[in-house]
């Protein structure tokens, strides 16, 4: 062969001219739930097997029709119970413009810059930094996913459905996160602190969901004490059912969501998560609260309401996940704190030193958050109840606000699918 045919054929196969993985498989015909069989006398039903080869579900998620914040609270949040809204979310702008495939993204948001976490290694390396169009690029060929909090300029095209759109619900808003792969993907078996609701704007996902009684029976590992999630460290793919055979035990529901279908998962039900195809999907957190207020949802009318038009906590600005109210008051910080709390009867400075570090991640002269947490709780605290959270003085807020405004860019922390 010629010296001038070995080059050409040097260039055509360097990775920057061509793909060299191939493409991830798109079908979206997997059998869910799956078949349980026995493998013979003496090994137990699904070991080695992937979660939900072990027994049978015990249930099929409720579903209903979507529901205005009070009937939602009173139906399902309340009393904790997963539901699934079908085609609840068809009309969102995002399912026709990003769901038939990349060109509209690419076009419109490739310069954004999103986190991409690979597959099945959240845990060891933590989601990277990269431009959407990069992503597109090659995701059908790479094992990465995209998992991010909803960027700024993309919530125009999200919206906030009907049961989040006045309350207590509206008012405790956490976060906006969207998420793409290839399909292939499956989360680990975790929980969460804030309430959810996944909204599948493109592909399918099968969930299945455990109540939070049967967290022993998978080695909980929590994300660190007093945080309220955490997650399974047993290998989801090949569940071994000699080291964990309460499983077998263990009753679970089950629902596969496709394209419009939204699900509702309450703080710290357990639940995985696997996608197939082409797979584009959005999630709103919440905070939990003892009480539930819809004065506001008094002669509602609901209607469309644009993500961009919510307030969450957390927004995602120029590449970094910071507060949505940068220059914080004293009336936002305790709004903030009181989101911290949760259903608790009392703010953990573990908790509190969380929020503070993803808040002062980029700022090197700050003090530490045990010092910050003592302005608030009084020296050697390390809890402040709930009536203390609601009853700080202003001034001392105003204090602590000053400090806390001085954040720049966020770490992000690593996220389970959902």
């Amino acid at each position: 062969m010629h010296l001038k045919s070995l080059v050409l054929l040097a260039l055509f196969f360097e990775p920057r001219f061509c793909q060299m993985n191939f493409m991830k498989d798109q079908s979206m015909d997997a059998v869910f739930p799956p078949p349980v069989r026995k493998i013979s006398t003496g090994i137990p039903d699904g070991h080695l097997r992937p979660l939900g080869h072990q027994r049978k579900p015990d249930t099929k998620v409720d579903e209903a029709e979507m529901p205005t914040p009070p009937e939602f609270y009173e139906k399902f949040v309340h009393g904790g119970n997963p539901v699934v809204f079908r085609k609840s979310a068809e009309d969102v702008p995002a399912i026709k413009l990003w769901g038939k495939d990349d060109k509209y993204l690419n076009k419109k948001y490739g310069d954004l810059d999103i986190l991409v976490t690979v597959k099945k290694e959240v845990q060891k390396t933590g989601p990277q930094k990269m431009k959407l169009s990069k992503f597109l690029k090659e995701y059908l060929y790479e094992n990465w996913y995209l998992s991010t909090t909803v960027p700024q300029e993309m919530t125009s095209e999200l919206q906030l459905p009907k049961c989040l759109q006045c309350s207590t619900f509206r008012r405790y808003l956490v976060e906006a996160e969207l998420w793409m792969s290839s399909g292939g993907t499956a989360s680990m078996l975790h929980y969460h602190g804030n309430h959810n609701l996944h909204c599948v704007l493109s592909g399918r996902k099968d969930f299945i969901l455990i109540h939070p009684d049967y967290k022993d029976a998978f080695d909980i590992q929590e994300k660190s004490p007093h945080i309220g999630s955490g997650h399974s460290v047993m290998d989801m793919d090949m569940v071994n059912m000699f080291k964990y055979p309460d499983i077998s035990k263990t009753p679970w529901s089950y629902s596969t969501l496709k394209t419009g279908d939204c699900i509702f998962v309450p703080a710290g039900y357990l639940h995985q998560v696997r996608s197939y195809g082409r797979s584009i999907s959005s999630t709103i957190l919440w905070a939990p609260t003892p009480r539930f207020d819809a004065r506001d949802c008094v002669n509602m009318k609901y209607g469309v309401v644009p993500m961009s038009d919510a307030t969450f906590v957390w927004s995602y600005i120029n590449g970094n996940k910071v507060l949505s109210n940068a220059k914080l008051s004293a009336d936002s910080l305790r709004h903030h704190l009181i989101s911290l709390l949760r259903m608790d009867a009392g703010l953990h400075v573990d908790r509190f030193q969380q929020f503070y570090d993803q808040v002062m991640s980029e700022s090197d002269d700050h003090p530490e958050a045990e010092e910050v947490f003592k302005m608030l709780a009084g020296d050697d605290r390390q809890l402040m109840t709930r009536e203390e959270v609601l009853n700080i003085n202003k001034g001392i807020l105003q204090a602590v606000a000053r400090t806390l405004s001085g954040q720049g860019e966020s770490h992000e922390h690593s996220h389970d699918e959902l």
